[in-house]
């Protein structure tokens, strides 16, 4: 006996809008993690940092079907060179 529907059954978005959703968050979660590892592990501020970043992609799952829409393509944010290293 089934009960209700799958949730792709009950898309209520469409691929564009979830695909601008999304993009428009890839900033946020880009932030994010860099805040991760600069931050002492198991802190408070961590963990609501990792939540924030694990619904994220919990988000991305259920709009497209995987988490992997982050990891697609280059960060929007450029990272600056803090000349170290030498060279």
């Amino acid at each position: 006996m089934q009960h209700g529907h799958s949730r792709k059954s009950r898309r209520l978005m469409t691929p564009e809008v979830a695909d601008r959703l999304l993009e428009s968050l890839r900033p946020t979660r880009h932030l994010l993690t860099r805040t991760l590892a600069d931050i002492p592990i198991g802190g408070e501020e961590y963990r609501q940092i990792d939540r924030v970043v694990q619904e994220i992609d919990g988000l991305a799952e259920i709009l497209i079907g995987h988490v992997t829409h982050y990891h697609q393509k280059g960060h929007s944010i450029p990272v600056p060179n803090k000349g170290y290293g030498g060279g």
